[in-house]
C-alpha cells in the first residue's frame, strides 16, 4: 500500500473519530460546577442524595458541597463576598439576613419566582416573610424550627397530676408546676426551659403570646422592656424562686433537655431539632408525651427558618436559581423531613411520620399560629447579646424594670441602624 494511500486512510479515520469526540468536547465545555454552602454535618447525607437526584437530571452541572462548621461559616462566608467569590448558592439564616441583603451579597429571587416552579404559599409564610427584604424575595426558606412543650408521664402519675393537652393555658401549666413540686417532694423539676442563650425555646415564646413583637414594627419601637416584656421575666423569676424551675445557674450548668432526658425534669420547652432524640432516646420514650406551648393572651410562638440564597455575583445565575427550584420541590422537601421539618406545608407532616413511638404533630400545628424569629437591623446578633446580657442579670434576681431601663434605648439605637 503506496505511503499516499495509508496516509489519506489515516486522515479519514481522524475525522472520523474527531467527529465522534465533538460532542463529547461540547459537552465538557459546557459543564458547569456550582459551589453550594452549607454547615450541617448531620445533614450533610440528605443534601449529597438531593444534590446527585440533580446532577442526573441535569447531567451538564455538577454541585460541589462545601461543608463548613457553624461557628465559622459566617466568617468564611463574610470573607468570601467580600472577594467577590461567595458560593453560587448557600444556606441564610434569620440573624445575617437583613446584614446579607441590605449588602447586595444576595441575588433577588422575585424575578426568577415569576417563570418558575416554586410556589410560595405551599411553604410556612412566617418564614417566606422573614425572608423578603425591600419588596424582593431574597431567599427560599429551606426548613422550619418550632417549640412545643414536652412531659414525662411517669412523674406527672407519680405527682398524681393530669397530663397538659394542646388546649392549656400559662394559668394551667403554672398550677401543674405548682401541683408537681408537692407531689415530686423535690425528686425532680416541675418545668426546665434553657434561659442562658437568645430565647428562642423559651421567654422569645411568651413574649409573642403577651402579644409583644420584639422588634421595632409599624413605627413603634421595640417593645422587650414594656409592661407585658416585664411581666414575663417576672413570671419566669418567680417560678425560679418558687422552686418550680430550677435557677438560672443551675439550667446554665446542665442543659435542660439533658435534666428532661435524665428524668429530673417534668416539662421542658424544647425545640423541633430535639424531637428525635427524644423519641428515639430508650430512657423515656415509653412514658413522653408532647403538646403545644400553653397559651397567654394568644397562641403563638417562634418559627426559625434557613433559607437558600443566591450570590449575587454568581457567573451562574440560571442554573444556581434551578438547584434552588430543585431544592425547593415537594420531593427533595421530602428527602430534608429525615433530618429536619421541611419549610414545605406539606412535605413538613412526613417529617412527623419519620419519628416513631411519639407522636409530635403538634410542632406542626404550630407552625400555624408562629411568627418568624426576631432580627432587627443589620446586626442582629449585637442586639441579642446586649438583651441576653441583661436578662441573665434578671434571671439572677436583678429587677427586671430597672435592668432593661438601662439597656433598652442602646439596644434600640443598634435596632435601627
Amino acid at each position: 500500500m503506496s505511503p499516499r494511500k495509508n496516509a489519506g486512510r489515516f486522515l479519514m479515520h481522524s475525522a472520523v473519530a474527531a467527529a465522534l469526540l465533538l460532542p463529547t468536547m461540547l459537552y465538557a465545555a459546557d459543564q458547569i460546577t456550582l459551589r453550594y454552602a452549607v454547615w450541617d454535618r448531620n445533614q450533610l447525607p440528605a443534601e449529597q442524595e438531593i444534590a446527585k437526584r440533580f446532577e442526573q437530571a441535569n447531567p451538564n452541572i455538577k454541585v460541589e458541597i462545601e461543608l463548613t462548621p457553624a461557628a465559622q461559616y459566617f466568617v468564611k462566608l463574610d470573607s468570601a463576598a467580600a472577594g467577590g467569590v461567595a458560593p453560587d448558592v448557600f444556606w441564610i439564616n434569620m440573624p445575617y439576613f437583613v446584614q446579607y441583603a441590605k449588602n447586595g451579597i444576595m441575588a433577588p429571587l422575585t424575578p426568577y419566582l415569576k417563570d418558575g416552579d416554586v410556589n410560595l404559599d405551599n411553604i410556612v409564610a412566617s418564614s417566606v416573610k422573614a425572608y423578603q427584604y425591600d419588596g424582593q424575595q431574597m431567599a427560599i426558606p429551606r426548613d422550619v424550627d418550632s417549640i412545643a412543650v414536652w412531659y414525662n408521664k411517669k412523674l406527672f402519675d407519680q405527682a398524681g397530676v393530669s397530663y397538659p393537652t394542646n388546649d392549656w393555658s400559662w394559668d394551667d401549666l403554672k398550677k401543674k408546676a405548682s401541683e408537681l413540686k408537692t407531689g415530686l417532694k423535690g425528686s425532680a423539676f416541675p418545668l426546665v426551659m434553657d434561659l442562658s442563650i437568645d430565647g428562642q425555646d423559651s421567654y422569645m415564646n411568651l413574649l409573642f403570646q403577651k402579644g409583644n413583637h420584639i422588634v421595632p414594627k409599624n413605627g413603634q419601637p421595640t417593645d422587650i422592656a414594656n409592661d407585658n416584656a416585664i411581666w414575663v421575666y417576672e413570671q419566669l423569676q418567680t417560678m425560679m424562686k418558687d422552686g418550680q424551675m430550677p435557677t438560672a445557674q443551675q439550667m446554665s450548668e446542665v442543659k435542660t433537655e439533658n435534666i428532661f432526658q435524665s428524668n429530673r425534669a417534668a416539662m421542658v420547652y424544647a425545640g423541633s431539632w430535639l424531637a428525635a432524640p427524644f423519641a428515639n432516646n430508650p430512657l423515656i420514650n415509653d412514658h413522653i408525651g408532647v403538646v403545644m406551648m400553653p397559651k397567654i393572651e394568644r397562641q403563638s410562638g417562634v418559627a426559625h427558618s434557613l433559607a437558600y440564597a443566591m450570590s449575587a455575583k454568581s457567573a451562574h445565575k440560571q442554573e444556581a436559581w434551578k438547584y434552588i427550584e430543585f431544592m425547593s420541590s415537594e420531593a427533595s422537601q421530602a428527602t430534608l423531613a429525615k433530618v429536619v421539618i421541611p419549610a414545605n406545608k406539606v412535605a413538613a407532616k412526613a417529617w412527623a411520620e419519620e419519628i416513631k413511638k411519639v407522636d409530635v404533630t403538634p410542632y406542626i400545628q404550630t407552625l400555624e399560629v408562629t411568627e418568624a424569629y426576631p432580627t432587627a437591623g443589620t446586626n442582629t446578633p449585637k442586639w441579642q447579646n446586649m438583651w441576653i446580657t441583661s436578662l441573665k442579670k434578671i434571671f439572677m434576681g436583678a429587677d427586671a424594670r430597672s435592668e432593661m431601663d438601662k439597656s433598652v434605648k442602646k439596644i434600640e439605637r443598634i435596632m435601627e441602624q
